[in-house]
């Protein structure tokens, strides 16, 4: 051995072959990784038919039957919510015909679709984002510098190219996430509305950009009140959309009315919202009476699970449920709103009142409502989970270590709670104490996650390098 080779040895095979790869993967087009993750979710949705064919614990979730049996009654011209549990927008029914009609993984394939239709839309987001980034520090500096100020050569080109890359990543950070595509493939239909979510900051970002910006916002709140149609939790966005579209961004009490009073986006965007909601849901209340309104609406706000979930509130529930404590009492109710309310105005009012910061708002807006709700599932994770990837080129400050650990931190918290759950579920264990400690332990990781997500959110500079005419 020569002694070049002594002081520096060649890095092992199986290193060099991932470095390879993870390069080769990290430069594909984003077609390509589109496919890619397109053929992952059909070969879950395979395996999901093999494994449901051959395991006592199914692979589809339960609440897909439950609509698949609803969709059964829609189609023979009875209302869905004959169907006991049924309690979704009459909507998910219809989506699900085809499984009747054709083959049962239809829906699955739909929601499949609009998985790699969310990932396509966080895609053209982020780099509309960079891009406008980086035009308004070109402008800044335009009016620091001087019109003397040159870009250089490679700059532009240099812009374009890593925008499109945080863009292909924060699109597979989506695509690639197991969680969401086990929960899609296993018939859960959160993909549609988290889709609607995002199209409507979509909206809500672009609109200054459009001529016809009060046209873009009566189309966000149509899209808006749609997706609250489809599923209560968006309407906590409501406030947060309202305020983007203002241009008083004082903190002063006077500036706090100027951005309550509406200004013609403010009112096109209520509009829409106003029409959108009660567009369906009067047409469903006609079709199927009170009946849809309590079990797709009201039904919600009292929701409990008594069996197990993550909620802080699971323990509160059970006991209350076996010890005959009326849980309805009023200062039992402030102690599980309150919380969730100051936490929502704050957010709004901090980070709802800029364009630039409105993804992050609705994703730490999804996050409070997820862990402070009176009855979480997985299914709820990804309410922010499709949020998250617009918002990680800006989470800088935060090393790929420290992301990491966060993570970890975040799947530990669940699997120490999954342990209490099996047991329950599968070996009949008494341990609904220990599942509410497991769920308090959760909660505790949740908030410290979403604090720290707090401290180190900043704005992506882009550092544009620029030189002086002489």
């Amino acid at each position: 051995m020569s002694e070049t080779q002594g002081k520096f040895p060649t890095p092992p095979v199986k290193i060099t072959w991932l470095q390879n790869k993870s390069q080769y993967i990290m430069h594909l087009s984003f077609q390509s990784h589109i496919i890619i993750a397109a053929i992952l979710r059909l070969a879950l949705i395979f395996y999901a038919h093999v494994h449901d064919t051959r395991s006592a614990v199914p692979y589809t979730d339960i609440d897909y039957n439950v609509v698949t049996d609803g969709a059964r009654l829609a189609l023979i011209g009875d209302t869905p919510f004959a169907r006991h549990t049924y309690r979704y927008s009459p909507i998910m029914a219809y989506i699900q015909i085809p499984n009747v009609i054709w083959h049962p993984a239809c829906g699955k394939l739909f929601y499949a679709v609009f998985d790699l239709l969310l990932g396509i839309l966080i895609y053209a987001l982020v780099r509309f984002e960079l891009q406008l980034q980086y035009q308004k520090e070109l402008k800044y500096l335009q009016i620091k510098c001087g019109k003397s100020m040159q870009i250089e050569p490679t700059n532009s080109h240099k812009e374009c190219k890593g925008t499109e890359k945080i863009a292909r990543i924060s699109a597979c950070f989506w695509l690639y996430n197991p969680l969401t595509a086990v929960i899609s493939t296993r018939g859960n239909g959160d993909s549609v509305t988290s889709f609607f979510v995002l199209l409507s900051i979509y909206l809500l970002i672009k609109i200054d950009h459009q001529i016809s910006k009060s046209l873009i916002a009566f189309c966000a709140g149509l899209v808006h009140g749609f997706v609250i149609h489809l599923r209560l939790y968006p309407i906590v966005f409501s406030l947060t959309y309202y305020l983007s579209l203002s241009a008083v961004v004082s903190r002063k009490p006077r500036g706090l009315l100027q951005m309550i009073l509406p200004n013609k986006q403010q009112f096109c965007l209520v509009l829409g919202t106003l029409l959108g909601l009660a567009a369906f849901t009067w047409t469903f209340y006609a079709l199927y009476g009170w009946k849809y309104m309590y079990e797709a609406y009201f039904y919600h706000l009292v929701r409990k699970d008594v069996r197990h979930n993550f909620s802080l509130h699971f323990l509160l529930q059970y006991l209350s449920n076996a010890d005959g404590v009326d849980e309805s009492n009023l200062i039992v109710k402030l102690l599980v709103v309150v919380p969730q309310l100051i936490l929502i105005l704050y957010l709004s009012l901090s980070f709802g009142r800029f364009q630039q910061t409105l993804p992050f708002c609705a994703f730490s807006l999804a996050f409070v409502i997820v862990t402070y709700n009176s009855v979480v599932t997985s299914q709820y994770f990804i309410w922010y989970l499709a949020v998250l990837p617009v918002c990680i080129k800006n989470f800088q400050r935060l090393s790929l270590v420290r992301c990491a650990s966060l993570l970890v931190l975040w799947l530990c918290g669940q699997a120490l709670w999954l342990l209490p759950a099996y047991l329950l579920e599968f070996k009949t264990w008494h341990t609904f104490y220990w599942i509410g400690i497991q769920s308090s332990v959760f909660f505790l990781i949740n908030s410290y996650i979403l604090s720290q997500l707090l401290r180190n959110y900043r704005l992506k500079s882009l550092n544009i390098n620029c030189t002086k005419c002489l």
